[in-house]
């Protein structure tokens, strides 16, 4: 820990000597302002690689796989999903130019969108940029 974070614990340890009450109600507004400001740092964007918890089409479970993030409003993302498995003979699926970052095999990414819930959304593996999704856009536009 750093010399600012001692710094702070000896004054609340201070202050929870003389004043219990605002003591403990200072410890909890910091564990509560630390927990917000990592929560907002892990929020997906458009342009960045996430793997997230993708629901079967016929509604039977789902499975973990990378998506392209194409936007994101409040609590939902609209993505797109990779699959490693050669997809050059159907149409409603894209090859990936090679070396993205976060994807670290050939890969092909649907044309059909997926609206998850942003909780759906596990870990950040890459962020490739607007770059990457004006590419999709523009292909699945043809």
């Amino acid at each position: 820990m750093h010399s600012g974070g001692l710094d702070l614990i000896r004054r609340l340890g201070s202050m929870a000597a003389d004043r219990p009450v605002p003591a403990v109600l200072a410890a909890l507004l910091v564990i509560l302002l630390a927990g917000t400001v990592r929560h907002r740092a892990a929020r997906p964007q458009p342009g960045e690689i996430w793997f997230a918890q993708v629901p079967f089409r016929d509604g039977t479970g789902s499975k973990d796989r990378p998506v392209l993030v194409l936007s994101v409003a409040r609590r939902r993302c609209t993505v797109a999903q990779f699959t490693s498995q050669d997809q050059d003979a159907r149409r409603d699926y894209l090859r990936v130019p090679a070396g993205i970052p976060g994807l670290s095999r050939s890969s092909w990414v649907s044309l059909r969108t997926v609206r998850l819930p942003r909780s759906a959304m596990r870990r950040r593996s890459g962020a490739p940029g607007a770059a990457l999704v004006n590419w999709y856009v523009a292909a699945a536009a043809r």
